[in-house]
């Protein structure tokens, strides 16, 4: 768990007094002003443990100022006390909220999530599944979780983790049990492209017996099923999870609904001069067939290595998804970015007797300038296997390194004899 710095909340006290109160006397509580807060006023008298009419005296108003302070949920909190017109403590209490918020979680199995958080929202006027970054208030806010949930936490408390997601860097705080259920068991209805036998075959070792959270369990469903429908051209298919937590553990149970087929329909190449006749022709696209989006990107991936052939060594082609729900056709553009272009520079061979190095030399066809192909090397080694025996050599590779100028690749044969 990575380290939090705790927050210092700040508690300062503004004194109008007049003779009695400077001998701290223990008067009603006439009044409470609250500035500054979001939070609702009842709520700071609750956290408090102030009641308008009970008697109370300066050390009293300064230990409610210092429960506030340890809940965490203020970056300050400061009073003034004065008489007022029946001769109590007229009391304000100057708050400031903790900015900046969190996103945060809560990662209860077989718990509304979004009704907790509902809840707590409501209660708070704040911490709609985001609460301050200060470690007091999100320990503070865990306690009011587990009230809430009481018995479907199975006699856990919760604690409190940072998640950050590795490709956004974005930080996320989830709220979970001590000790979340293992997975025990999951079933599948409403299946009928896939049996149940291959949907386990394929999710059981990524999620079986590991620890339950919605998010996970959600998560692993789209990563690992959504591709074996996709296959089969079934793009609009849904998943509706749902969990028991028991003592044993967690048992899912999977609700799908899979839809109808997509075909692939239209094809459009989107770029600055490509190869377009090449590219097509490098593959196949089951167009008017099932649009089997594995079939599909790995024709992306062969127009994709045409481009790169021609010079462009760091082209990306991109396909964007257009469905049409009514012809149930899946329309497909491919971008194209081909990058800069890219040269072929020198040749060095190592390893070889002069006489196979000449023979190298002019079996090898590139110009130094010729735009780079990055099989320039497999096309070389196809050819030199026709004039010598390549089990003469323990090792043989080809070794590109970027050349003396941007753009330029130069290559070494390297050989090494047995």
């Amino acid at each position: 768990m990575n380290a939090r710095p705790i927050l210092p909340v700040l508690i300062h006290v503004a004194l109008s007094i007049a003779s009695a109160f400077a001998q701290s006397a223990t008067l009603p509580l006439e009044s409470l002003t609250v500035r500054g807060s979001a939070i609702p006023q009842p709520l700071i008298l609750e956290i408090a443990g102030l009641k308008i009419g009970a008697t109370i005296d300066k050390a009293g108003i300064e230990r409610a100022s210092n429960s506030l302070g340890e809940t965490g949920l203020f970056a300050s909190v400061s009073y003034r006390y004065a008489a007022g017109p029946d001769k109590g403590y007229a009391v304000t209490l100057v708050l400031a909220d903790q900015a900046p918020l969190a996103a945060a979680t809560l990662d209860v199995p077989a718990v509304d999530e979004a009704e907790a958080w509902r809840w707590l929202a409501a209660k708070f006027h704040r911490f709609d599944r985001q609460v301050p970054q200060a470690e007091p208030a999100q320990q503070y806010l865990a306690r009011q979780f587990e009230e809430y949930l009481g018995a479907r936490l199975h006699g856990q408390s919760l604690i409190v983790r940072i998640e950050t997601d590795l490709e956004s860097g974005r930080m996320t705080l989830s709220f979970r049990p001590e000790h979340l259920p293992r997975t025990k068991a999951v079933t599948y209805t409403g299946n009928q492209a896939l049996p149940s036998t291959a949907l386990s075959a394929v999710l059981d070792p990524i999620a079986g017996n590991q620890d339950y959270t919605d998010r996970g369990f959600a998560s692993a469903l789209e990563l690992n099923l959504r591709p074996l429908y996709e296959q089969l051209g079934l793009y609009r298919v849904h998943f509706t999870p749902s969990v028991q937590w028991v003592e044993a553990g967690a048992i899912a149970s999977v609700a799908i609904t899979e839809g109808e087929p997509y075909r692939l329909g239209r094809v459009q190449l989107i770029g600055e001069e490509l190869p377009v006749d090449a590219m097509l022709a490098a593959v196949k696209l089951p167009v008017g067939k099932p649009a089997n989006w594995k079939l599909i990107q790995e024709g992306v991936w062969a127009m994709e290595r045409v481009v790169k052939r021609t010079g462009y060594f760091s082209a990306s082609a991109m396909p964007e998804r257009e469905f049409d729900d009514g012809a149930r056709t899946l329309n497909l553009r491919i971008r194209v970015a081909r990058g800069p272009l890219y040269h072929f520079g020198e040749l060095n061979i190592t390893g070889l007797t002069p006489e196979l190095a000449g023979m190298a030399r002019r079996l090898w066809k590139p110009k130094p300038g010729d735009a780079y192909d990055f099989l320039y090397g497999n096309d070389f080694l196809q050819a030199f296997s026709r004039v010598t025996d390549l089990h003469n050599f323990s090792k043989h590779d080809v070794v590109v390194k970027k050349g003396a100028t941007d753009h330029v690749m130069d290559i070494t044969l390297a050989f090494e004899v047995r």
